[in-house]
């Protein structure tokens, strides 16, 4: 086993908690890609540090896939019982409409008062045989108690696919309870595990039950009142699921799953940079001045929109809640539509086309992106083979075509050469560097300064399909098919920024946060914009700690709750949607855990913990954790602050749409550069698809680079004077929406070959 294996070495007794996380998966990363021959060539110090780094960072790994694997095995027991219900439901429709049809029949004749009660028995039986009530009865039976009247009966069946997995999986997951040890569901959790070790099939007279719902409780007791195992071990390791995702159960040894102070820089950290931390978020740093401040704020944004409320003319507020219209679409008069599209057509004329391995190289010789990717001593006098190695790989990845057919299709660069660009240069580091300077040249030219100064940006999914079977592999409803989603954030200036892959039934909240912490440009961000995917109350809360606006568009916003703080305020015809007890924000949470808030959001910043990492864990809490019940009261202030501003500013909802337009032309242009292989993601491991998630966006800024560029040549070189042409409608011009990138290589036909 692999967890015993790495635990009998010794090296989970090391304390490494000094040692900075992103050089500790450094360390590790650089052990997954070396052989052997490769870490003994190292120093004993450095060969030890990578080898107890490595070894640490994968048992952890392990850790939070054993506990994903769980999840999802119990997932997939739950959802198979559920289709089986619903299959065994539509087959018994004819009975079903039967039985409701004398029921009817029963209903209407007893509620008939010109039956008298000394006949109604009588009348019954006229209308309906005693035999048939007899059959209707039994099948009602059989629908309230029979093995198919509860989705847990049919988990239950699956008792024995359970058994496969689920000792091994208690034997060396470490749970942690943060309520005590104390509890009904910590007590059953030790006496299955002794039941186990003791090879034992007979339940204790007095086995705990009281962590089961009442609702499941019935379910698992036997016909002479004792307790069914089958059932009970299912139910137990339901709760064991659910609590884990609500965070009242912890994984000891664990990343994602660990308990929430270990997300925490440490306190003498914390307190050298506190009073620099809130000085930038704008906040105050002491907790009795959040109160007054908060309390302050939130009744500003209610004056605002109160004030301009007669004037609105997209969102009006009654006794029944809000009332939306249709905000009017961004149009261009007819004679600006014109001027636009002789804009189009005259830089359609003067721009160059071009290929995409001519556009990178293009882009190279001027930004130097692939010096990123080779070795110190190579940097300064680069050959002119590593350059074209390292750009077929980058094309390789980028547009899906993989390493093995890039070489059969490029002369020169030999497989084991693009393995290895693979395997040492392209890592996290490089290939965001490489990233963060295209991105800043694109924020150098003059012509981007009329899409956005780089202040606002967006992010949203796209997921490409994925048929290879792995742990992170997910169904996609919407896309029907297996997939993996490419999360991806731009600039108003159109820049790609950062991207990284998920599953795509993880909601996109809690990755918003970690494109703008850890893209490496000098984009000097303000405002994000996401759809509701990416929208949370904990993400307001974020992006107030962190000095940022968060501007979602929310689906159906006018069923959002709204709360208040000053209860003695007068909200005007807001009042009916906030006289209400649990409409008023507990500020006494807030007050009690604002240093720890602070705290929470600068170890995200400083990188101790991945934000998306937290965040995930964060929204799985219950109500009860005094720290996130205090987190999302303060996000429900911003986000108050939020839906008055979009019900009230028409502009802000233009750039917010206009923001996540630019994120779905990015998408477009990404569908069609990753073409190879029918568009389909087969790589099995995380780390291969963020090279091609992360090689896919570099080349996206390449040509969104070279696209700038050429319309900035253009406009440079070619007189429009006299040609009906006005620059000031370049702002309604796209780098992306061109045909002039050929972006499919290049077909040679051999003429010596043809014979006639």
């Amino acid at each position: 086993n692999k967890l015993e294996k790495i635990s009998d070495t010794g090296v989970l007794e090391l304390d490494l908690f000094w040692l900075n996380n992103n050089f500790q998966r450094s360390l590790a990363r650089y052990a997954k890609r070396s052989d052997a021959n490769r870490l003994r060539k190292l120093e004993p110090n450095h060969r030890y540090a990578v080898i107890v780094c490595f070894l640490c960072q994968l048992y952890r790994d392990t850790m939070d896939h054993l506990v994903d694997m769980f999840d999802k095995l119990i997932n997939k027991i739950y959802n198979h019982a559920q289709v089986d219900l619903d299959n065994h439901n539509r087959s018994q429709r004819k009975k079903i409409r039967e039985s409701l049809r004398i029921f009817k029949a029963l209903a209407e004749l007893i509620l008939d008062d010109s039956v008298q009660d000394a006949t109604l028995r009588q009348t019954l039986f006229e209308e309906i045989s005693k035999d048939m009530l007899l059959i209707q009865m039994d099948a009602v039976k059989t629908w309230l108690n029979g093995k198919h009247s509860h989705v847990f009966k049919l988990v239950k069946k699956r008792f024995s696919y359970i058994r496969q997995f689920s000792p091994s999986l208690l034997k060396h997951i470490q749970l942690q309870f943060e309520n005590g040890e104390d509890s009904p569901l910590c007590e059953a959790l030790e006496v299955l595990r002794e039941m186990n070790n003791g090879n034992k099939r007979k339940l204790p007279d007095d086995v705990p039950v009281d962590f089961i719902p009442k609702k499941i409780r019935v379910l698992i007791e036997t016909a002479d009142g004792k307790v069914d195992k089958a059932a009970w071990e299912c139910a137990l390791l339901t709760a064991i699921r659910d609590e884990i995702k609500s965070g009242n159960i912890s994984i000891g040894m664990s990343k994602r799953f660990c308990r929430l102070d270990d997300f925490f820089i440490s306190e003498s950290r914390w307190q050298k940079m506190r009073e620099n931390f809130f000085m930038r978020a704008g906040l105050p740093d002491n907790p009795d001045d959040a109160r007054s401040y908060l309390t302050v704020r939130l009744n500003k944004a209610y004056n605002r929109f109160l004030e301009q409320l007669p004037q609105n003319t997209y969102a009006s507020v009654d006794e029944d809640g809000w009332h939306l219209s249709v905000d009017s679409a961004e149009q261009l008069d007819s004679e600006s539509k014109k001027q636009l599209e002789s804009l189009k057509g005259w830089l359609s004329g003067h721009m160059r086309v071009v290929k995409l391995p001519e556009l990178l190289i293009e882009v190279d010789n001027e930004l130097k992106i692939t010096r990123h990717f080779m070795a110190a001593n190579q940097q300064d006098a680069p050959r002119t083979e590593d350059i074209c190695a390292i750009l077929a790989t980058i094309m390789a990845h980028g547009c899906n075509i993989g390493s093995y057919t890039m070489a059969q299709l490029i002369e020169g660069v030999s497989y084991s050469r693009l393995k290895n660009i693979t395997d040492w240069m392209m890592t996290e580091e490089t290939q965001r560097g490489a990233l963060a300077q295209v991105v800043n040249a694109i924020s150098q030219l003059d012509i981007t300064q009329y899409w956005g100064e780089g202040k606002t940006s967006s992010s949203d999914g796209q997921r490409f399909a994925m048929k290879r079977k792995v742990l992170h592999q997910t169904y996609s409803p919407k896309f029907n098919d297996f997939a993996l989603e490419f999360y991806s954030f731009v600039a108003d200036n159109f820049a790609p920024f950062y991207s990284l892959p998920i599953e795509c039934t993880d909601r996109d909240a809690p990755y918003v946060l970690d494109g703008l912490l850890y893209n490496e440009s000098d984009l000097p961000l303000e405002r994000h914009y996401t759809d509701t995917h990416g929208y949370t109350e904990n993400n307001f809360s974020a992006f107030a700690m962190l000095g940022r606006k968060f501007s979602p568009r929310i689906r159906g916003l006018h069923k959002q709750r709204i709360y208040r703080i000053d209860t003695e305020k007068d909200y005007q015809s807001l009042t009916p949607l906030l006289d209400r007890k649990d409409r008023t924000i507990n500020m006494d949470w807030i007050v009690e855990q604002w240093d720890r808030l602070g705290h929470f959001h600068a170890s995200l910043e400083y990188g101790h913990v991945t934000a998306s990492t937290a965040m995930k864990r964060l929204n799985g809490y219950s109500g009860k954790n005094h720290f996130c019940r205090a987190n999302r009261e303060l996000g429900r202030i911003f986000k108050t602050e939020h839906i008055l501003q979009y019900m009230s500013n028409k502009a802000l909802r233009q750039r917010i749409r206009r923001g996540l337009l630019k994120g779905e032309q990015i998408h477009a242009l990404a569908r069609d550069l990753n073409y190879g292989k029918r568009g389909r993601i087969n790589k099995a491991d995380l780390l291969e698809q963020r090279n091609s998630c992360s090689c896919l966006t570099l080349i996206l800024a390449c040509i969104i680079y070279w696209q700038a560029k050429e319309i900035n040549r253009v406009v440079i070189e070619y007189d429009q004077e006299g040609s009906d042409i006005d620059l000031s409608l370049m702002e309604h011009i796209s780098p992306i929406t061109w045909d002039n990138v050929i972006l499919y290589g290049e077909y040679v036909l051999d003429r010596n070959l043809i014979k006639p």
